[in-house]
């Protein structure tokens, strides 16, 4: 894990001393060693790399949580000393703060901010889960639960054993949806898919066209 010193500032600032970067940094390990089948190298495509990096911010982000309350997420306010962080948008529920959806990877090609569109929607996942699910305090140290919070967490896990090789935002949430399936008897279906749908990857979803559709009975 390469970790190093921001620029922006003066004194320049260590990023080991600030948990969401030092967090987005682990995630890399897990995602790439877990997708795939532990080759390292099933991240690879732009979309795929830019996934990679949307993971790393919506862990960081769910770290950041200490209570029910889903509030927007800011990346690297510390290491650049501007509460605007390192991001374009800060991570929201509202499509005014952060209006980024799957149609907006059409005009990107740098992982960074391809990853912003899908820890955007992970942060929509999340505020749906908690919302239907609820919230719990120990959600680290008691993977038992049934809250939202806790569901989130083994469903982002579960789904990167599920997924192909060199992902793509289509596959990833099919690999969200079917580790429900697995894990949860698919229960949380209508509310995974319709956040999903909300920021344009619904059924139907396809070349980086928005669908807001989502499965009959949901």
């Amino acid at each position: 894990m390469r970790m190093f010193l921001w620029t922006r500032t003066t004194p320049q600032r260590d990023g080991a001393l600030e948990n969401d970067i030092v967090v987005h940094e682990y995630t890399h390990g897990i995602t790439n060693r877990m997708t795939g089948g532990g080759t390292g190298r099933c991240l690879q495509t732009t979309e795929a790399g830019g996934m990679g990096e949307g993971w790393s911010d919506a862990f960081a982000s769910w770290t950041e949580k200490t209570s029910s309350a889903v509030d927007d997420f800011v990346m690297g306010q510390y290491v650049i000393n501007s509460a605007a962080g390192i991001r374009t948008h800060p991570y929201s529920t509202s499509a005014t703060v952060n209006p980024l959806r799957y149609s907006s990877v059409k005009a990107l090609n740098e992982v960074h901010n391809i990853g912003e569109v899908w820890a955007n929607m992970l942060h929509n996942v999340y505020a749906s889960l908690v919302a239907a699910r609820g919230w719990s305090a120990t959600a680290r140290t008691n993977p038992s639960g049934t809250e939202g919070n806790i569901v989130f967490l083994h469903l982002f896990i579960d789904a990167l054993a599920l997924q192909p090789c060199n992902p793509t935002f289509v596959t990833a949430r099919d690999a969200w949806i079917q580790a429900d399936v697995n894990r949860y008897g698919g229960v949380n279906k209508c509310t995974l898919w319709k956040a999903f749908a909300s920021r344009g990857l619904g059924v139907g979803a396809a070349g980086f066209t928005d669908s807001s559709t989502v499965p009959t009975g949901c």
